[in-house]
């Protein structure tokens, strides 16, 4: 139980010794760095690997990576389309770009491939035909790796669908491109759109001011996945600080050039005021 302002609300319990796995999810970054810093600030370091579905951007890559690297924990991630990135970039020891490889950590393990990337027989980006000769190239990966597709997770950009044909039993599925989260269950597989981490609000001061700024309003997934292999999923919001502010169109996600952010979330744009959370691990 937990008070909570005016009353008593009963919290289901979620102990870590049943969890196999807590993973961060996140897709469409799309280089907007400020919204990465703000996920950083309200989210606890308690997370056993973070996933990323692509779209991160190629200009801002080098600094999300750095802060997502606080967490202390893997991070696999495939490219977007948004993404020229070579194949060899390295973004530190916990790096892992998955795409056509099967990495493990504790329990589990991920695979994926990229909206676009080196194949051995290249084939018309984003097309079909790649898209086939990806899973065909993954499915071998994962056959030689021993990996039980019971305990495997795949992450792609877009989504990838008849997963039931290539990867019977497939545990999760993690993916973005799509700017809309989603959660569902087809047959034995749980599907996460995540994004998109980059979703900003246009937004005019209630009082007096007319002029036109923006603020970081985007969503990721925090999935649990226990020692049963059961999935549940949390949709979070970047906290939306704009009481003294009126929406006055829809969001974008489409980065943040030219996009002036109110003081609420500029703090954010400059690393040296971000606020931090107390970096802790799960079960420590």
């Amino acid at each position: 139980m937990r008070f909570v302002e005016r009353g008593w609300v009963s919290l289901k319990l979620n102990p870590s010794y049943l969890l196999a796995m807590k993973i961060l999810a996140i897709a469409d970054i799309h280089n907007n760095v400020a919204c990465v810093r703000k996920l950083r600030a309200q989210e606890l370091n308690d997370y056993d690997a973070i996933a990323i579905a692509g779209d991160i951007g190629t200009h801002g890559a080098t600094e999300i990576f750095e802060i997502l690297t606080t967490f202390k924990c893997p991070i696999v991630y495939v490219h977007g389309n948004w993404d020229r990135l070579p194949e060899d970039a390295k973004f530190g020891a916990r790096a892992y770009l998955v795409h056509l490889e099967v990495v493990k950590f504790g329990s589990l393990a991920f695979a994926g491939y990229s909206f676009r990337g080196p194949l051995p027989q290249p084939l018309g980006h984003g097309s079909a035909q790649y898209a086939e000769q990806c899973r065909s190239l993954l499915r071998a990966a994962i056959r030689k790796s021993g990996v039980d597709l019971q305990r495997c997770v795949l992450i792609t950009h877009d989504r990838a669908r008849h997963l039931d044909r290539d990867f019977p039993n497939l545990l999760l599925h993690i993916y973005g491109h799509v700017h809309t989260f989603d959660v569902r269950q087809r047959g034995a597989t749980t599907y996460v759109n995540a994004s998109a981490l980059d979703r900003m609000l246009p937004v005019v001061g209630k009082r007096s001011s007319k002029h036109l700024r923006y603020v970081n309003a985007g969503n990721y997934a925090v999935i649990d996945v226990g020692k049963n292999g059961k999935v549940s999923v949390e949709c979070r919001l970047l906290r939306r600080n704009y009481q003294e502010w009126g929406v006055v169109g829809p969001p974008t996600s489409n980065g943040p050039l030219g996009k002036e952010l109110i003081p609420e979330d500029a703090v954010f744009a400059d690393p040296l005021d971000v606020p931090t959370q107390e970096v802790r691990r799960r079960g420590h």
